[in-house]
C-alpha cells in the first residue's frame, strides 16, 4: 500500500514538473475559460468572474489553491501544477482583462438587508467601494451565486484562507448574506 502511495506521489511530482516545463500561457488561460467563460462570464453562477480581478488577489488565490489553504476539487490540483512565476503570469493576464457586466435582479428589501450586513460586518472597512485594491478582491458586479457560496463557506468554516472573514460572516444571517450577494452583484 505504501508503495502505491509513493508511486502515485512520484507520478504527481513528475506530472507537475512536466506541466511547468511545457507551460503555455495562452493554452492555460483557454482552459480557464471552460469554467470562467471565454468572454469573462462564468459557465456556472457559483464560479467567480476573474476577468479584471485584482492581480495580487488572483495570485494569492492560486497559491492558496495549490497549497490547499483554499481547497477545491478542480482548482487545487490545477493550481498545484504551476510554479509561482506561472501563477503570476496567469494572474497578470486576467487582471488586465476588462471586467464583464452581468445582469442581476435584486429583490425588494435587499438594499436594506445588505446595508445592515455591511454596517454590522464592517465590510466596507476593507472592501471600500467594492472595486478591489491589490489584496482585496473586487466584489462589485461579481456573480451573486459565487458571493453567497463564498460568504456561507466562511460562515460555516469551510473556507479557511481568510480567518478574519469567518467571524465577520458568522455575525450575518443567511438572509443578509443572500441579500448582500445580490446587492454587490448588481453594483457596476
Amino acid at each position: 500500500m505504501k508503495k502505491n502511495h509513493a508511486l502515485f506521489a512520484l507520478l504527481l511530482i513528475a506530472g507537475a514538473g512536466h506541466a511547468q516545463a511545457d507551460f503555455n500561457l495562452e493554452a492555460t488561460v483557454s482552459q480557464c475559460a471552460a469554467c470562467h467563460g471565454s468572454e469573462g462570464i462564468p459557465a456556472d453562477a457559483q464560479y467567480p468572474i476573474i476577468w479584471g480581478q485584482e492581480f495580487f488577489y488572483l495570485y494569492t488565490q492560486l497559491k492558496d489553491y495549490a497549497s490547499e489553504r483554499r481547497s477545491n476539487p478542480i482548482m487545487s490540483p490545477m493550481a498545484s501544477q504551476f510554479s509561482r512565476e506561472q501563477m503570476k503570469q496567469i494572474a497578470q493576464y486576467f487582471s488586465e482583462m476588462q471586467w464583464p457586466e452581468i445582469q442581476v435582479t435584486v429583490q425588494e428589501g435587499d438594499d436594506k438587508l445588505a446595508q445592515r450586513a455591511i454596517t454590522g460586518g464592517q465590510c466596507s472597512a476593507c472592501h471600500g467601494k467594492w472595486e478591489g485594491d491589490s489584496r482585496i478582491p473586487r466584489l462589485a458586479g461579481q456573480q451573486p451565486g459565487y458571493l453567497e457560496k463564498t460568504m456561507l463557506d466562511f460562515k460555516n468554516e469551510i473556507r479557511m484562507n481568510a480567518p478574519d472573514k469567518i467571524s465577520t460572516m458568522q455575525q450575518l444571517t443567511d438572509a443578509q448574506i443572500e441579500a448582500l450577494s445580490r446587492y454587490l452583484g448588481s453594483l457596476r
